[in-house]
Formats: structure tokens, C-alpha cells, sequence
């Protein structure tokens, strides 16, 4: 490990070759590579439906459509970070001595339960508004696919995100604020495509994506590895798939609960809240 020299002292970051042209070579490969998986898997979804019109695609159609180019992403991005940046792979995830799995099965855990905790007091707070739409033909076949699809999701963001994106630019900022702020406004940037911010508007919708950006690099930052930001971001996507989803929600999905009114401003709110508590809780655990 190096430790960076400038602005912020004991910052710890991989070893390797970080020139600017590795990186623009290495982003430019991914996005190509993402592109042609996202097309060849269009059309082949094509086949199957009849047609080209991905937002009418069925919600199982759609799920393998829009998540498997995210294996494809991870993939070519670790195999590029080891070999054009001559980074080692383990330091890819942790720049501590091992991977900390029970933090990150713990971070899971702790949002998780604080998801499911801000949804019943909502519920109560506006009675009828959480239809229960379970059905278990439809459930269980959607979710074994979304549960391996979800793992690739998170990996290849939380990958690109907190640690490329988040190490490359400290090492051009020399600031670790200003790395977390980049890395989480590019974040909600690239969410900036998802239905639900075309249905619910910009303002409403944006600062939640800018926001788990921030709380997810400064806890990457924090803990010197993804163990948290991996819990999270895949506690945070699972229950959105499989407990409780919206109309234009960004995975259509068969889950447990519907909200018939979603109110994204109530959302934001419920996030902040859950922010700052997971915030708290997670720094006190080893």
C-alpha cells in the first residue's frame, strides 16, 4: 500500500500504475463492452417478446435485460484493474489485511431492518396506501433471479464507484471530501435515466441517489474497504425487489407490498432519517 502524500495525511490507497490514460482507457472499455451486452441482450429479449419496446417488456424479461450487462461491467472492470493498473484484486474490495464479510452480512442486516422499521411507521402514518400484492407463483421465480442478478448489480457499482472512481479522484483532488462528493454526484448522474425520476421529477428524486452516494463513499472511505457499502446497497435493492416497490420504481417487480400513492419527498425524508441512524450504529461495530 501507498500512502498519499498532500493536502490529507494516512489516507491509504492501493498500490499500482494510476495514470490518467489507464484510467480513460479502462472507462472507455467498460463503456463499450456494457453498451454491446446491453444491445445483444435487447435483441435477443426482442426475440422472445416480439417486439423492441424494452419498457413493455415483462417484468422477468426486464429484469435480465437491464442488470445482466452489470456482470459483464464487474467483470471486464476487476480484469482491467488488475492488469492495466497492476492493482491487486483483494485491495480492489479492502485495503485492510482481510475481506470483513460479517460487516458487511452485519450492514445488510442493520438496513435491511431499518427499511422495513420506516415502512411500517409510514404505513401507519397513511393507512391504505400499502396494498399487499403477494403472489407466490410470480415471487419466487422473479426473486431466485433477482437475489444472483442484485450481487452482480451492487458489485459492479460499488466496484466502479467507491473504490475506482473514489481512489482516482482523491488521487486527483488530494481531498477525500471532494473524492466522496464526485464520485456520488456521477452516482446519481448515471441513475439520472431511471423511470422513477422521469415520473417523480428531477429534485425529488436525484438527491436520494446523490445522497446513498455520499453515505456510501464516506463510509467506504471510513472503513477503508466495500464491506459496508456492499451490505447496504444490496440490503437496500433486495427490499426494494422483494418487500415493498412503487409504480416506476427502477426494478418492476412482484413484491410483497405495493405503494398505491408513492411520495418521494416522504422518501427522502425516511432516507435521511435512516442515514443518519444507520450512521451511528455501524461506526460502533469492529
Amino acid at each position: 500500500m501507498e500512502i498519499i502524500e498532500g493536502r490529507e495525511e494516512g489516507i491509504i490507497l492501493p498500490e499500482g500504475n494510476f495514470k490518467f490514460w489507464r484510467y480513460l482507457f479502462l472507462i472507455m472499455i467498460v463503456i463499450g463492452v456494457t453498451l454491446v451486452a446491453q444491445s445483444i441482450l435487447i435483441i435477443i429479449a426482442a426475440l422472445f417478446e416480439g417486439n423492441m419496446d424494452v419498457l413493455n417488456f415483462p417484468p422477468f424479461t426486464l429484469l435480465w435485460v437491464t442488470m445482466l450487462p452489470f456482470a459483464a461491467l464487474v467483470i471486464v472492470l476487476i480484469i482491467g484493474i488488475r492488469l492495466i493498473h497492476q492493482q491487486t484484486i483483494k485491495s480492489i474490495f479492502t485495503q485492510k489485511e482481510n475481506i470483513h464479510w460479517s460487516l458487511m452480512v452485519k450492514s445488510a442486516i442493520i438496513w435491511f431492518v431499518l427499511s422495513a422499521v420506516v415502512d411500517i411507521i409510514i404505513a401507519l402514518l397513511q393507512p391504505g396506501n400499502y396494498s399487499f400484492t403477494f403472489s407466490l407463483n410470480s415471487f419466487i421465480p422473479f426473486m431466485l433471479l433477482a437475489i444472483i442478478l442484485i450481487t452482480f448489480q451492487i458489485t459492479a457499482e460499488e466496484v466502479l464507484f467507491r473504490s475506482y472512481l473514489l481512489h482516482g479522484f482523491f488521487r486527483l483532488f488530494r481531498f477525500s471530501w471532494l473524492a466522496i462528493i464526485a464520485q456520488a454526484l456521477l452516482f446519481g448522474i448515471l441513475h439520472g435515466a431511471n423511470p422513477e425520476v422521469t415520473t417523480y421529477g428531477l429534485f425529488t428524486t436525484m438527491p436520494f441517489y446523490i445522497g446513498i452516494g455520499l453515505l456510501l463513499g464516506w463510509l467506504s472511505f471510513k472503513s477503508r474497504g466495500l464491506e459496508i457499502a456492499m451490505g447496504v446497497h444490496f440490503a437496500n435493492n433486495l427490499y426494494a425487489t422483494a418487500i415493498v416497490t412503487f409504480s416506476g420504481s427502477a426494478i418492476t417487480s412482484p413484491a410483497i407490498f405495493t405503494i398505491l400513492d408513492y411520495q418521494p419527498v416522504t422518501g427522502l425524508i425516511a432516507f435521511v432519517i435512516m442515514a443518519i441512524i444507520f450512521g451511528l450504529i455501524i461506526t460502533r461495530i469492529k
